[in-house]
C-alpha cells in the first residue's frame, strides 16, 4: 500500500511519521505541517491507493478543505484519484457519493474505536482551554457538563478528579443512573433552565442549539462556556457576544492540543481498515 495525505493539520505530520515507521510509503499534498508536501496533486497521488483527506473533509460541501492551497472542487478532486483506491476523510457528507462510484469511502469518525479513544484528548483539550481562559481554578468550581456521551463522560470524570463539583445533564433514566454511578451529580435536561445560572464553567457536548437566547438569558454572565460539539456547535454566539458572555467554540481539539495522540488513534483505524480492504 502507498498512502497519500491530502491537506490536514499537525496530526497528519505525525501520521506520516507513524506510517513511515511501519514501513509504508507516504506522500503528501498541501499539508501545512509537512515540509516536503508536493505542490502538484497529480504527482502526490501517483501510485497511491490509500488517500487520507483532511478533517473536516469539506467546509462548503463543494470544495476540499485545504486551508493554505487553492480550493479544489470535489468533482475535480475525485476524478484525479486512482481507480480502485480507498479514501478516508473527516466528517464526510453524503453529497460526495455522486463523485465516487469506483472508490471506497471511509469517515474517520465512523469507527467506534476512534470515537471512543478521541474522547480523552477532546476532554483534556476542553479542560486545558477552560484553565487558560478563566481566572478561576477548576478545583472547587461549580461545573456543568451538558450531554452524557463519550466526551461528556470523559469530561465529567476528569473534572471530578480535579476537585470540581460536577453536574451532568441527561434525558434518559438509564443515563441518570449511570451518571450517579460515576459519583457525579445528575440532572435531567428539562431542568436546565432552572439550574444553568449556578455554574462557573459550562461544557457543551451536544451538537444542537442548546444554549440559545432563552437559555443564555438565564446564564450567569461570569460563566465560561466551552462548546466542543460538532459544527455548528450548540451556542447562540451572536447573543453571547452581544451580552458579554464568554463562549468559546472549540472544534477539533485532539488535532490542536494532542496531535500525536490523535495521529496514533487515526493510524490504527486506517491501517486496520486498509489491510482488510486490500
Amino acid at each position: 500500500m502507498k498512502f497519500c495525505i491530502v491537506g490536514g493539520d499537525k496530526r497528519f505530520y505525525y501520521l506520516k511519521k507513524l506510517l513511515e515507521n511501519d514501513g509504508f510509503e507516504v506522500s503528501a499534498y498541501c499539508c501545512r505541517a509537512i515540509d516536503d508536501s508536493e505542490t502538484d496533486i497529480d504527482k502526490a497521488l501517483a501510485g497511491s491507493n490509500v488517500i487520507l483527506g483532511p478533517i473536516p473533509f469539506s467546509r462548503s460541501k463543494k470544495t476540499l478543505a485545504l486551508n493554505d492551497c487553492n480550493e479544489i472542487e470535489l468533482k475535480t478532486f475525485f476524478s484525479k484519484l486512482p481507480h480502485g483506491c480507498i479514501f478516508f476523510g473527516g466528517a464526510i457528507s453524503s453529497e460526495i457519493h455522486e463523485f465516487t462510484d469506483n472508490i471506497s469511502i471511509y469517515d474517520y469518525f465512523s469507527f467506534e474505536d476512534v470515537a471512543v479513544r478521541n474522547a480523552v484528548p477532546t476532554a483534556e483539550g476542553a479542560i486545558q482551554t477552560a484553565i487558560a481562559e478563566s481566572d478561576r481554578t477548576i478545583f472547587e468550581s461549580r461545573t456543568l457538563v451538558i450531554g452524557c456521551g463519550r466526551c461528556g463522560k470523559a469530561l465529567a470524570l476528569m473534572l471530578k478528579g480535579m476537585g470540581a463539583n460536577v453536574t451532568m445533564t441527561c434525558r434518559k433514566p438509564a443515563d441518570h443512573a449511570i451518571i450517579k454511578g460515576m459519583s457525579v451529580k445528575a440532572a435531567y435536561f428539562d431542568t436546565l433552565p432552572e439550574i444553568i445560572k449556578n455554574y462557573d464553567f459550562i461544557f457543551n457536548t451536544v451538537p444542537a442549539l442548546i444554549l440559545d437566547k432563552l437559555m443564555l438569558e438565564k446564564t450567569d454572565k461570569d460563566s465560561l462556556i466551552i462548546d466542543i460539539a460538532q459544527a455548528p456547535g450548540g451556542v447562540d454566539y451572536t447573543y453571547a457576544s452581544e451580552h458579554g458572555i464568554k463562549a468559546l467554540y472549540c472544534p477539533g481539539l485532539p488535532g490542536r492540543t494532542a496531535p500525536y495522540t490523535a495521529a496514533v488513534i487515526l493510524k490504527d483505524a486506517i491501517v486496520r481498515t486498509a489491510l482488510s480492504h486490500f
